[in-house]
C-alpha cells in the first residue's frame, strides 16, 4: 500500500459502500459529504503549496491517502460475533418483502424480538447495509494488519504508525442478537476481533477508545470477560439519557476484570476539560495496558449543536483527543459513529481526517473550500465549529479530578493483575 509521506493512511471508501450508507436516514449522505469536503481541502492545500493546476486528479485527490474499497461482510463473517438467529432477522427483516397478513404479522414478532424497531426500525435494503458496515471494518482491520506487518519487517523506529479510517463504521451499539441506537451489526467489535486472529500483524492486546456522547454498551459486553481488548468509553452519563450504562462500577468480569474503563460526564463538557481529562487517562492506559493498536470508535455527538447529545464541545476538542492518540505512536483504527448536527458533523470528521494525513494545515483556522456543497456550510463557511453560549456546565474540577482518578486506579489495578499472572506461569498452564 501507498504512503502519505512517512505515515501510511488508509481511508475505506467505493461509490457502491457511500451509496448504500446514505440508506441510514440519521446520516443523510454523511459520508459522502466528509470526502467531498477533504477533496476540496486536498485541492486548496496543494494548490497553495505548488500552484499547480487545480483541476489535475480532481476526482480522486485527498492528501495522498491510499483508498481501498471495502468487500461485503459474508454471514458466516457476521456470525463470529452475532447470533446467527438475529443474522437471519436481519435477512428476513430487510424491508423488501412483500407478505400476506400471516407472514407479515410474523415479521413484526421477529422484528420485536431482535429489537428491529423505533430507533433500529427496519428500512428497505437493511441487510446489504448491514453487510458493508460490517464488512467496511473487516476490511479495515485487514489493512491495519498488513501495514503493522509491513511497519514490523521495515523496523524504523522513525516512521510514523499507520492509520485506517472507516468513517462509515463506529455502530457500537448493536448487540449480539439484538440492534439499538440506529446500529445493526457491530462492526466495532468485528473489526477488533479480526485485529486478534492468527496470521500475519496479528495483535495480542488492543486497546478501543470510544469518545461518541453515548456510552459504548454494545462494545463493552462483548469484551467484558476479555484482558486482550482494554475497553475505554468517555460519555454523558446521566438518568434517562440513551443508553443508561456506562457506570465506572462496570469494570469487567474474570479475566476481563479493570479492562473494562467508563468515563462518565456531565452535561455542557467543554474541550479543554474533556482533553485534559482524555490526556490523563489515555497516558495511564498505554502504560497499563501496553496496547498493540488503538481502536477509536470516534462519533462526533459530541459537538455543542448536536441535538441528541448534551456537551460543549466542538472540532478543537475532537482532533485534540486525535492528535493525543497519534502521538502514542501505536497504530490506529479509526471508526466514524454518531453525529447528527449536519454541516458541523461533516466537517469535524473532516478535520480529524485533516489532522491525520496534513497536520501543519491547521485545518480549523481554513475557509471552506467551494464545492458541491459548499451551501451547506453558510453563513460563515469555516472549517472551525462553535459552542453554545451560555449553556450550563455540570462538570466541576472536583467531579473530573474524581472521575479521572477513579479510571486511573482500575487501570493500575489491571496492570498490577498482569504483572501478577506473568509471575505466576505454572498456574497459566493448568
Amino acid at each position: 500500500m501507498e504512503t502519505n509521506g512517512t505515515r501510511a493512511v488508509v481511508f475505506i471508501h467505493s461509490e457502491a459502500y457511500f451509496r448504500v450508507l446514505e440508506r441510514l436516514p440519521v446520516h443523510p449522505k454523511r459520508e459522502e459529504k466528509v470526502l467531498a469536503l477533504l477533496r476540496a481541502l486536498s485541492r486548496a492545500r496543494d494548490k497553495q503549496e505548488e500552484d499547480g493546476d487545480e483541476e489535475e486528479n480532481e476526482s480522486v485527490a485527498c492528501f495522498g491517502m491510499q483508498f481501498v474499497a471495502p468487500s461485503k461482510a459474508t454471514y458466516d463473517e457476521l456470525t463470529r460475533f452475532h447470533s446467527k438467529a438475529y443474522v437471519d432477522a436481519l435477512q428476513s427483516s430487510s424491508g423488501d418483502q412483500e407478505a400476506n397478513a400471516a407472514a407479515q404479522e410474523q415479521l413484526l414478532k421477529v422484528r420485536e424480538e431482535f429489537n428491529l424497531v423505533d430507533d433500529a426500525y427496519v428500512f428497505p435494503g437493511l441487510y446489504e447495509y448491514c453487510q458493508y458496515v460490517a464488512g467496511a471494518s473487516i476490511t479495515a482491520a485487514d489493512a491495519l494488519r498488513h501495514l503493522i506487518h509491513t511497519h514490523r519487517q521495515e523496523e524504523k523506529e522513525d516512521t510514523p504508525a499507520p492509520v485506517v479510517v472507516n468513517l462509515g463504521g463506529g455502530r457500537h451499539h448493536a448487540m449480539r442478537s439484538q440492534a439499538s441506537g440506529f446500529c445493526y451489526v457491530n462492526d466495532v467489535v468485528l473489526g477488533i476481533q479480526r485485529l486478534l486472529r492468527p496470521g500475519d500483524g496479528r495483535l495480542d492486546r488492543v486497546l478501543c477508545i470510544d469518545i461518541d456522547v453515548h456510552h459504548g454498551d454494545g462494545v463493552q459486553e462483548a469484551f467484558y470477560f476479555s484482558r486482550n481488548v482494554t475497553t475505554m468509553s468517555f460519555h454523558l452519563f446521566e438518568p434517562t439519557f440513551f443508553p443508561g450504562t456506562g457506570n465506572q462500577d462496570e469494570t469487567g468480569i474474570g479475566r476481563g476484570k479493570n479492562h473494562n474503563i467508563n468515563v462518565p460526564l456531565r452535561r455542557g463538557i467543554t474541550d479543554d476539560q474533556f482533553t485534559a481529562l482524555f490526556n490523563r487517562i489515555v497516558e495511564q492506559a498505554v502504560v497499563s495496558v501496553s496496547p498493540q493498536a488503538i481502536v477509536l470508535v470516534c462519533g462526533v455527538d459530541t459537538l455543542a449543536k448536536d441535538d441528541l447529545g448534551g456537551f460543549n464541545m466542538t472540532s478543537q476538542g475532537v482532533t485534540n483527543c486525535v492528535k493525543k492518540l497519534l502521538s502514542t505512536k501505536l497504530p490506529l483504527l479509526l471508526l466514524g459513529g454518531g453525529g447528527y448536527s449536519g454541516a458541523d458533523a461533516c466537517k469535524c470528521l473532516a478535520a480529524v481526517v485533516t489532522t491525520i494525513v496534513s497536520p501543519s494545515l491547521y485545518v480549523l483556522e481554513q475557509d471552506i473550500p467551494e464545492h458541491d456543497y459548499y451551501e451547506e456550510y453558510g453563513p460563515e463557511f469555516r472549517m472551525a465549529t462553535k459552542t453554545v453560549i451560555h449553556r450550563p456546565n455540570q462538570n466541576t474540577v472536583d467531579s473530573l479530578a474524581a472521575v479521572g482518578d477513579q479510571a486511573i486506579l482500575i487501570l493500575q489495578s489491571a496492570q498490577a493483575s498482569e504483572a501478577n499472572r506473568q509471575q505466576e506461569p505454572s498456574k497459566r498452564k493448568r
